[in-house]
């Protein structure tokens, strides 16, 4: 029969131990990142969107304004417990695309080439005026449509 001295260390061993493994950190991966061997597949010049998806798939995301550039983005973070997880890795993948939907380069960034940009809390007002309740009130009350009143 193990002694009650025994029996402490033990539990407080275990203690120990499931604290410690608490501490440890868990990695995430977000995002898609093509394998290098179907990358070395696209061939700018030759290559269309259609081939792109094909062989690398659908892209995270793409250009805000014309949809003539691709982007294919992996991020690795690291998270300890009662922490924010911190970005450890990020690779974008940039496939960019002519006004004909052929690619016409493929570059792929690491996280040293990224940089942080600053948000602003600056709003832009609207031309509009605010109107107080008695005025919303009234101006509603004679705002009829004529079409409500034909063929009933």
């Amino acid at each position: 029969m193990p002694s009650k001295a025994l029996r402490s260390s033990a539990i407080l061993a275990l203690a120990f131990g499931l604290a410690l493994g608490a501490c440890a950190p868990t990695t995430q991966v977000h995002g898609y990142m093509p394998a290098p061997a179907d990358v070395s597949r696209i061939r700018p010049g030759v290559d269309t969107a259609a081939t792109v998806e094909e062989v690398l798939g659908l892209p995270s995301s793409t250009g805000l304004l014309r949809d003539t550039a691709w982007f294919y983005v992996e991020s690795t973070f690291e998270n300890y417990t009662y922490h924010r997880p911190r970005v450890i890795d990020r690779t974008v993948l940039v496939v960019n695309f002519n006004q004909t939907g052929t690619v016409t380069s493929v570059a792929k960034f690491g996280v040293e080439q990224g940089r942080i940009v600053e948000l602003t809390a600056r709003t832009t007002d609207t031309g509009g005026r605010q109107l107080g309740v008695v005025e919303q009130l009234f101006g509603n009350l004679l705002n009829l449509d004529a079409g409500k009143f034909g063929d009933q």
